[in-house]
């Protein structure tokens, strides 16, 4: 650990600790200076370092690529020392910027800037970004890994958020970077483009120009980054034109095919926007506004359908979690317990039949086998008719399958090769997301066809289930008990196909 007046020798010169500068999210940061000329420069301590642990041995490689990135708009990279050897602690030495940080700029303003002084800082910060993405991508782009220097806006940080602290990222997900400014495909996947920098950047250019987030202070990041869609930028701050704010609506688009392929169409599109000085200006905005509009509405709707694909998701993981854990998993148990039990010669297998819409296994021993499977309700198992309703108009009825007044979640079967079988049901619950499973088993009933010739008990099918559940407890030619699922019961029940 390093402290105020430490002495540090770095590219054969010597240097002192003279500042601690703030606390960052991979270690302490300091004011380092030259003992001969009084040359200052930053120094960012690892302060927490494996040496053989594989992303630390990664990050060193990015610092190697990160010092080729040479630019006014970038905080150049001087140096790093790897800690292999004394001092144990890694460090980067880099420029110092003596203006403080974009978010330190924006937190001292009281009015919001002028179009043209957005553009100002947005075409710096682009021109640094360029230079960071021609070697890397950066991650964690946000107003504190943007630093001013002499009045010249650089960006910092790159290549640094592998490491970058857990209390920087109130949720886990699979992408880097820092809440409020992670693109939506990183919570999804762990390969990085300048899209996912491209958008962190058009959320900093819409905080510059709005001094807020265009999403406000949400509880949840990750679902306002899928869903959320923010007030228009010429709303928020009126000196922005259409133009300017269709560029950064681009750039925060949630589909990374909707953003820019790079950053010189960002920047033409920018200059384009300044060329709107003629006596049609304001027509030509009116025009654009309800373009930018537009654009607005379709992500507003999109966002909508992204919400619903992802609830349904959630239900359907739910559904299929409760399968998996309270019907396949003590049956597995119960394989097992039976193996080591009866000798290799004499061994039951549990086979997963899984396909696309359906969930199956199949259980087998000494050439007899058990089916069983799980389907979640769809629209197909609705059931349509066309009856007069109370005017006398014919109009169609749709009914959704229900077992106690209860909606019915997903359905299956166990079936034994002998024909015998049961049906389990999942139904919504009162306490809670998770469904209450129940057992059918079915017979043929007094009211039956004596050509009717089923074993006691049998499964439904999935297709005979679309209307046999609506005459569960009606008088009908198949009578059904009605209980709810104890898992021993169910075991007893497939060991008797044995």
């Amino acid at each position: 650990m390093f402290r105020i007046n430490d002495s540090i020798k770095f590219l054969e010169k010597e240097y002192v600790i003279s500042e601690f500068l703030g606390q960052g999210g991979m270690g302490q940061v300091f004011k380092i200076e030259n003992t001969d000329d009084g040359s200052k420069l930053a120094m960012k301590s690892l302060q927490y370092f494996l040496p053989d642990d594989d992303n630390y041995r990664s990050l060193f490689n990015e610092w190697e690529q990160a010092q080729t990135v040479k630019h006014e708009n970038v905080i150049n990279y001087v140096g790093f020392h790897d800690g292999l050897s004394e001092p144990k602690t890694p460090y980067l030495v880099m420029e110092l910027a003596n203006g403080g940080s974009l978010e330190d700029f924006l937190k001292s303003k009281n009015t919001l800037l002028s179009e043209s002084e957005c553009l100002e800082i947005f075409h710096q910060i682009i021109n640094g970004m360029e230079a960071v993405n021609n070697v890397l991508v950066h991650r964690d782009i946000k107003p504190d890994n943007i630093f001013i220097n002499d009045g010249v806006f650089k960006i910092a940080d790159f290549g640094l958020a592998k490491v970058a602290q857990d209390k920087t990222r109130s949720r886990t997900f699979k992408g880097w970077g820092t809440e409020p400014y992670i693109a939506p495909e990183a919570y999804r996947s762990e390969k990085n483009t300048i899209q996912m920098d491209m958008y962190s950047i058009g959320h900093v250019f819409y905080q510059i120009a709005a001094l807020k987030h265009a999403y406000g202070y949400p509880n949840n990041w990750e679902e306002a980054h899928f869903t959320a869609v923010p007030e228009s930028l010429s709303a928020a701050n009126p000196s922005i034109s259409a133009k300017v704010s269709a560029v950064i609506n681009k750039l925060i688009a949630k589909k990374p095919s909707n953003r820019y392929e790079s950053w010189d169409s960002v920047r033409q599109d920018l200059y384009r926007s300044a060329q709107n000085v003629s006596e049609n200006k304001d027509v030509i905005n009116r025009i654009l506004d309800s373009k930018v509009s537009r654009d607005l509405e379709q992500e507003r709707n999109l966002s909508a359908q992204q919400k619903l694909a992802d609830e349904k998701k959630r239900k359907s993981d739910i559904l299929d979690f409760q399968f998996n854990n309270e019907i396949v998993m003590p049956l597995k148990a119960f394989v097992d317990d039976f193996n080591n039990v009866s000798g290799n010669d004499s061994l039951m297998k549990l086979k997963d039949q899984s396909t696309y819409g359906g969930l199956s296994c199949q259980l087998s021993f000494d050439g007899k086998l058990v089916n069983i499977w799980f389907d979640h309700i769809s629209e197909s198992d609705v059931m349509e008719s066309y009856g007069d309703n109370m005017w006398g108009e014919r109009v169609l009825h749709r009914t959704k399958p229900s077992l106690n007044q209860k909606p019915v979640l997903g359905w299956g079967a166990i079936e034994c090769f002998d024909g015998r079988g049961l049906n389990i049901v999942l139904v919504e619950s009162d306490q809670d997301e998770y469904g209450d499973w129940y057992v059918l088993k079915n017979k043929v009933s007094g009211f039956g066809r004596r050509s009717e010739q089923r074993a006691d008990p049998f499964a439904f099918s999935s297709s005979e289930l679309v209307k046999e559940i609506h005459l569960v407890g009606a008088m009908h030619i198949y009578s059904t008990q009605v209980k709810q699922l104890d898992i021993k019961e169910v075991l007893e029940f497939i060991s008797s196909a044995f």
